[in-house]
């Protein structure tokens, strides 16, 4: 590997939290010309990755090592896989996403998604006859199959529920059809505003290690809304104080013209003084104005849920060193004219 290879390998891990050596073999089955981490191809998959993402943000119900549960991710032009934590937070992502119909008629998770492939250390999931690959690894073949069944035990009455991917494997639902037609219309115009910006949840999925490799978070969560015609997303972290970098760091890392996304800061409050470890708050557009990134940064202390083994195995995986030095909180304040406020 040369040096500059090896460089653009470092910088795409940060993003992604792959290994030196995954990171280079995705880069080198890249197109020539193509970004580090590219975009997906199909816009059928950027859909199913800003839903995805959102789902990491929504109702967390267990705490995790790494801030959305998941250690690493590797996109590619046609699909991404989430390399997941552990076994608990497995069950409550395909909770999340798998459809199931409730008695009273509401259907749960992503229409027409569904488990297409078992493998030795993954399962991959598709949305019916669609362009879209989602592969969930890091726990063996075994451990997938009781995953879905603790999701079953924990959350789901199967007995009171039709269970859309295994009743219906590869066909989509009445209720699946129906849902996308009343919920997803094409014509409706909040469905086009969450369309036209999902390019930003998809991107920000295939960068999600930059929580937990260039900043202190130790807990992320969100929602999706929509503001002027925008689609709006809100990322709220955590962060512990006097411990490795800010969350300044991920706004710059965003903001980075190789492997950042297409945003540019038009907001941004907090202390300028990093020894001071207060909360920021930034917000972020595109030149197109299709979307807003708003990024609200607390210091706080954990939650008294967190066990004291689990809160040593997040201070002991904390990065010593943010993005880079040249984007201190400050000069992020220039950018957008802001100032502290």
């Amino acid at each position: 590997m040369c040096a500059h290879d090896q460089s653009v390998a470092l910088n795409r891990l940060k993003y992604t939290g792959e290994s030196v050596q995954q990171a280079q073999r995705a880069m080198d089955r890249l197109p020539e010309g193509a970004a580090p981490i590219p975009a997906p191809v199909h816009l059928a998959q950027a859909r199913l990755e800003d839903r995805v993402f959102l789902s990491l943000l929504e109702n967390r119900n267990c705490y995790t090592r790494f801030p959305l549960g998941v250690v690493a991710v590797q996109p590619t032009p046609d699909g991404i896989t989430l390399q997941v934590e552990s076994e608990e937070r497995a069950a409550e992502i395909l909770f999340e996403l798998l459809p199931a119909l409730a008695p009273e008629g509401e259907l749960h998770g992503l229409p027409g998604l569904r488990i297409v492939k078992r493998r030795r250390t993954a399962i991959e999931l598709r949305v019916l006859g669609q362009h879209t690959r989602l592969r969930l690894s890091g726990l063996p073949y075994s451990l997938w199959r009781e995953t879905e069944q603790t999701m079953l035990n924990k959350w789901i009455d199967p007995d009171a529920m039709q269970l859309c991917w295994r009743t219906a494997r590869t066909t989509w639902t009445a209720a699946e059809r129906e849902h996308l037609s009343q919920w997803e219309d094409d014509s409706d115009p909040f469905v086009q505003v969450q369309q036209r910006g999902a390019w930003l949840g998809s991107g920000l999925l295939r960068r999600a290690a930059l929580l937990h490799t260039v900043a202190n978070t130790f807990l992320a969560d969100g929602y999706r809304g929509a503001a002027f015609g925008l689609a709006r997303l809100v990322v709220r972290s955590s962060h512990v104080r006097d411990q490795g970098p800010g969350p300044h760091h991920i706004a710059a890392a965003l903001l980075d013209p190789v492997f950042g996304l297409p945003l540019c800061l038009t907001r941004f409050r907090g202390d300028t003084d990093q020894r001071y470890g207060s909360d920021q708050h930034f917000v972020l557009t595109d030149p197109a104005k299709t979307a807003l990134l708003d990024l609200r940064a607390s210091v706080e202390r954990p939650p008294s849920r967190l066990t004291p083994e689990l809160w040593q195995s997040i201070l002991r995986r904390l990065p010593s060193e943010g993005f880079t030095n040249d984007f201190s909180p400050g000069f992020l304040a220039g950018l957008c004219g802001a100032g502290t406020s």
